[in-house]
């Protein structure tokens, strides 16, 4: 037998005994933490809890969920930016902490999307742009007619300044080319009451925050944010099919692991969101409250997170909340 040929053979064989020499360790062997960037108790911590049991099953190790609140979420994703990159502390990451605080907030902690490489998309959540009972308006394209006629004379109501569905309404309002002037609340409560009482003619709320008003007819939806149309909402059209193809204001959810992080790691915390997904409690959970299931390669996260980065700094500049 040749020698070089002989050498390969024992090599070949070596490498079979002690289990390949380029053989990749087991993944996971040990639990996975999850950091939540939320407090406890509210819609994305639940959602974590949700992915985190349904994926253990698919892991095979524990998925135990950590609430590191603070900072609009950057406490947290600093935590994991910092985290050692071998896939096992992953991230919970969404729209808010991981493109939007960061423009808004002077912070050298971190910097997601420089920091951070993604997992998967998980899920959207479906918004409303909603009016009162008062306003006699029922369709987006009534509510933009009368805007037009009527510029500032009507008001908008948001959970504070630069949050989400501040943002989402002045992208909005330029893209319809409308002026209404701005009421900041301190949360989404209060923004309900001020629909009520007349004080706002406009919004923009998650499904859930709606439901209650819209099931009452104090709230009237004029569009909704997601993809298709919900089940629960049918009569009710989607912003591209009222014309806005390209603006997409969902708030929307995925994972999030350490840049530097195992290629055999991603491809198998990829591959257990995906699962989960599929879970029956999860997709009850995601059509009882108004969120689209997402799912997909990391590239659809990515390309998620691109937009957002091409889209909101200038807007955020135009309004003066841009810092970074």
């Amino acid at each position: 037998m040749p020698l070089t040929t002989r050498r390969d053979l024992l090599a070949a064989g070596a490498a079979l005994a002690t289990g390949g020499v380029f053989a990749q360790p087991a993944f996971p062997n040990r639990p996975v933490r999850l950091i939540v960037p939320n407090p406890p108790g509210g819609p994305t911590d639940i959602i974590g809890r949700l992915l985190a049991e349904n994926m253990r099953s698919t892991l095979g190790q524990m998925v135990v969920v950590e609430n590191r609140a603070g900072a609009s979420g950057l406490i947290g994703t600093a935590a994991v930016a910092h985290a050692a990159p071998d896939g096992y502390t992953v991230l919970l990451t969404s729209r808010s902490n991981h493109t939007m605080a960061p423009l808004v907030q002077a912070s050298t902690q971190v910097d997601p999307p420089r920091d951070l490489v993604p997992v998967g998309l998980a899920l959207r959540a479906v918004g409303m742009f909603v009016t009162n009972s008062q306003s006699k308006l029922r369709s987006l394209e009534d509510f933009i007619a009368f805007a037009r006629a009527n510029p500032g004379k009507l008001n908008y109501g948001s959970s504070g300044i630069g949050v989400l569905n501040h943002v989402s309404v002045e992208q909005f309002k330029a893209m319809a080319s409308i002026d209404m002037m701005h009421i900041p609340y301190k949360g989404t409560a209060p923004i309900i009451v001020g629909l009520m009482g007349n004080e706002v003619q406009f919004a923009a709320l998650d499904f859930a925050s709606a439901q209650g008003g819209m099931k009452a007819g104090t709230v009237v939806p004029l569009v909704q944010t997601g993809t298709k149309r919900l089940p629960s909402l049918t009569e009710v059209p989607t912003l591209a099919e009222a014309g806005f193809r390209n603006f997409d204001p969902s708030f929307w959810v995925g994972l999030a692991v350490p840049r530097n992080t195992p290629e055999h790691a991603l491809v198998r915390l990829n591959a257990a969101l995906n699962e989960a997904l599929a879970q029956t409690r999860l997709k009850a959970y995601a059509q009882a409250n108004g969120w689209e299931l997402a799912g997909g390669a990391p590239k659809v996260l990515a390309d998620v997170i691109g937009a957002d980065l091409l889209e909101l700094p200038p807007l955020l500049k135009r309004l003066d909340l841009k810092t970074r």
